[in-house]
Formats: C-alpha cells, sequence, structure tokens
C-alpha cells in the first residue's frame, strides 16, 4: 500500500455487514492510504481523521488519490445525511457541505466529481475496471 492508493474494507459489525447488505457488495468503507500504517477516511462519529491502519479484510487498488485534497477535509464531522440519503435515494442528495462520508472524501482526492453519489461497492466497480 502506498501513498494515494484506494482501500476498500468491511468490518465484522451489525453496521458494516448491513450497509454490505443494501449495497450489494463486499465493501462497506472505503479510505485514501497515506503510507503504509495510515489512512485518511470517515467514519461515525468522529468524522474526516487520519487513522493507522488496522484493518482485516481489505483490498487495496493502486491510485492516484491526491492525499492533500483528502486532507483539506480533515475534521469534517460525520455527514449522516447524505448517508441516510444514500440508503434511500429520495429527492436531491442530502449533502451538508462541512460533513463528508467515506466514499464522498475518496471521489474528492481522485477529484472526479462526476462519481458523487457513487456506494462503496459501485466505486470499487469503476475503479477496479
Amino acid at each position: 500500500m502506498k501513498k494515494g492508493d484506494i482501500v476498500f474494507s468491511r468490518g465484522d459489525s451489525p453496521l458494516s455487514k448491513l450497509i454490505q447488505y443494501f449495497d450489494g457488495g463486499n465493501w462497506s468503507h472505503v479510505s485514501v492510504a497515506i503510507d503504509d500504517n495510515h489512512v485518511i477516511d470517515s467514519r461515525f462519529p468522529k468524522g474526516v481523521q487520519i487513522r493507522h491502519f488496522d484493518l482485516n479484510y481489505y483490498e487495496v487498488i493502486p491510485a492516484n488519490a491526491d492525499v492533500d485534497k483528502a486532507k483539506e477535509w480533515l475534521n469534517f464531522r460525520y455527514d449522516v445525511s447524505l448517508f441516510l440519503w444514500l440508503s434511500f435515494r429520495w429527492g436531491k442528495p442530502w449533502d451538508t457541505p462541512d460533513e463528508a462520508i467515506c466514499n464522498e472524501l475518496v471521489i474528492h482526492s481522485l477529484d472526479t466529481p462526476e462519481l458523487s453519489g457513487l456506494t462503496p461497492n459501485q466505486l470499487y466497480k469503476v475503479l477496479k475496471n
């Protein structure tokens, strides 16, 4: 894993399993690698932070994500409303400008706004191909 790679992951928690079920894939989370031991991501409830990489179930996709762009969102709160919108997709996205979810952060760091609204598994399929 190197700086700018995209890391897709899943956990054993009920929330992770629920996300996988509704998203129809293996992954419930996505983050940007900073180095071999750290990622930047957005997790509930603390939001966007740099974290020690300690995941068991993951796949790394080589990419050139802009880590500095991801760091622009450090300390953004977790965007619960956008997370809920992705679950129901009713009306316009319920996006809060100073909050972020994991896939939104990754899309920002890849500078690919055309991928906005993709879930972790949808993003995985796009990046894998």
